[in-house]
């Protein structure tokens, strides 16, 4: 949301709160994100970067677990959307009972 301009820090903040209803997790990354975490509140988790992303990512994600990838082409996350297709190998077939949900946003 970078387009946003003197409005980023209300949307980031307003996206947050939405965004909290809706997932288990809300992974806010970098520091233009910082408003969004703290829309999300306790269902947030600030990452300091796209590495730091995958990391957290990859220590907690489980199969069968939905992740939504969301920002402004500016933050990169299409690196992270990246990476989690890496995620268990391309021939694992993923079944879960109780998916999480998780949004990643920058």
């Amino acid at each position: 949301m970078l387009e946003l301009g003197d409005d980023s820090e209300a949307e980031h903040r307003a996206i947050g709160e939405y965004a909290a209803c809706r997932a288990d997790v809300v992974a806010a990354v970098g520091g233009a994100a910082r408003p969004l975490a703290a829309g999300a509140g306790e269902r947030a988790v600030a990452l300091a970067d796209n590495d730091a992303a995958v990391d957290w990512l990859r220590g907690h994600l489980a199969a069968g677990d939905v992740v939504l990838v969301k920002a402004s082409r500016g933050a990169h996350l299409d690196e992270v959307a990246t990476a989690l297709t890496q995620f268990g190998g391309a021939n694992q077939k993923i079944q879960a009972h109780h998916p999480s949900r998780l949004i990643v946003s920058g």
